[in-house]
């Protein structure tokens, strides 16, 4: 009985060997077979990830190429837009420059043929009086004889000295002479009557000249010329008076006759010189009217010029900063894409590095889980073998510690005095 036990115990343990090992083969199997599947996943997965990456990289490559080529036309537009409005801006301006040089030209023309008119309305207004003051000019000159024609009447007329005929007005200017006395018609009257009253005494005595009677002539004569001196001196100076106060008025006849045959011709020459100062000061002021406007339109000319040339700057200043500003754009705009560009692929390499870490490691971990339930299968079903074979060894014991304790037992109770227990 015993024996059957132990035999009965021996073959289970071997059976729940064989069951343990079993088992463990097939959680080892399923453990390595676990490990390829990991492996096979992480290897599509690596693939998916490469894949996923060009893709990306090549999306991101076409979105920077489409960007930089979009930024690229949008500066050439911008360009062409600012140098059109730069032209435009340009043409404005010397379309401006033309239209005020036009405007400065017609103003200038109508200034100056209004001056001219003006002027040629008062030449001719003082033409007639400017021919009157030559007319005048050239019969003065003629009278005067100073040219013109030198067979007109009376030329030369007006520029003889002043004369009367018989008469030498130094006479005037001489003084009283006993020769002037004894030219005196009252001295040589009185003189005369006393010599033929003597000579009419002297006739009566018989002819006989006395030495009393040429006494008494001698007498007569110089009480003569003592009495008739003063009367003979004042009628000289009367005579003298007279002649000169004849002069003068035949003087001032002459200088009158003169100055009302030369003052009609004066007055013409002046009104001449009027009308000529008077087209003189025309011509000035048209001179300086005609100068005026061409400063003025100088003036203008410079101005609008000067407009053009700061438009023209503002346009090219313009021009300048804006092309300045399509390329600080431009340059930042292709910064931007290139550096969102770098970023993206930074962070698409950054997530292809980590998933495939993450990929590797999962992979390392499901390697190491499978080796690690085959290696716990292994030991379970080594160990679940060697629990068999224990558990059986035990049971085997237990059995037959309870069988000999039942015959024990058993002796006991029907008192053997034997023990039946064999040792071995």
């Amino acid at each position: 009985m015993s024996g059957w036990v132990a035999g009965a115990v021996v073959v289970g343990a071997v059976i729940n060997a064989d069951a343990a090992g079993s088992a463990a083969d097939t959680q080892a199997a399923a453990a390595a077979q676990s490990g390829d599947v990991s492996l096979q996943i992480a290897e599509k997965q690596i693939v998916a990830q490469k894949d996923a990456l060009d893709k990306q990289i090549a999306a991101d490559n076409r979105a920077l190429e489409f960007q930089l080529v979009a930024q690229d036309i949008a500066l050439k537009k911008t360009l062409a837009a600012q140098k059109e409005a730069a032209e435009s801006g340009n043409a404005a301006a010397a379309a401006a420059l033309e239209k005020q040089l036009a405007a400065q030209k017609v103003a200038l023309d109508a200034t100056l043929a209004a001056q001219k008119v003006a002027f040629d309305t008062q030449v001719a207004n003082l033409k007639s009086y400017k021919e009157a003051g030559e007319l005048g000019q050239t019969r003065l000159l003629e009278l005067l004889g100073l040219g013109g024609d030198k067979k007109a009447p009376d030329y030369g007329s007006a520029a003889k000295a002043f004369e009367v005929k018989g008469f030498d007005p130094q006479t005037l200017f001489k003084e009283f002479t006993a020769k002037d006395m004894e030219v005196d018609p009252g001295y040589a009257f009185r003189l005369a009557e006393g010599q033929k009253a003597i000579e009419r005494s002297t006739a009566a005595r018989g002819g006989l000249q006395s030495g009393a009677a040429l006494k008494a002539a001698a007498e007569y004569g110089q009480a003569m010329g003592s009495q008739e001196y003063g009367n003979a001196y004042n009628r000289f100076m009367a005579n003298k008076a007279s002649q000169s106060q004849e002069f003068g008025n035949a003087f001032n006849r002459f200088t009158t006759e003169r100055a009302n045959l030369l003052a009609p011709l004066q007055s013409l020459q002046g009104v001449g010189q009027a009308a000529a100062a008077g087209q003189a000061a025309a011509a000035g002021a048209m001179g300086a009217g005609g100068a005026q406007a061409q400063q003025a339109y100088g003036a203008g000319a410079s101005a609008a010029a000067a407009n053009y040339g700061t438009a023209a700057g503002n346009v090219a200043a313009n021009l300048g900063a804006g092309q300045s500003a399509a390329f600080g754009n431009y340059g930042s705009a292709a910064s931007g894409s290139s550096a969102a560009s770098n970023a993206a692929r930074q962070s698409a390499y950054g997530s292809y590095g980590s998933n495939l870490a993450n990929i590797y490691g999962q992979a390392g971990a499901g390697q190491i889980n499978a080796l690690t339930g085959m290696a716990n299968a292994r030991a379970a079903g080594q160990i679940g073998q060697a629990n068999a074979f224990t558990n059986a060894i035990g049971q085997g014991i237990n059995a037959y510690g309870m069988y000999q304790q039942n015959q024990l037992f058993n002796d006991y109770l029907t008192k053997r005095s034997t023990p039946s227990i064999p040792l071995f």
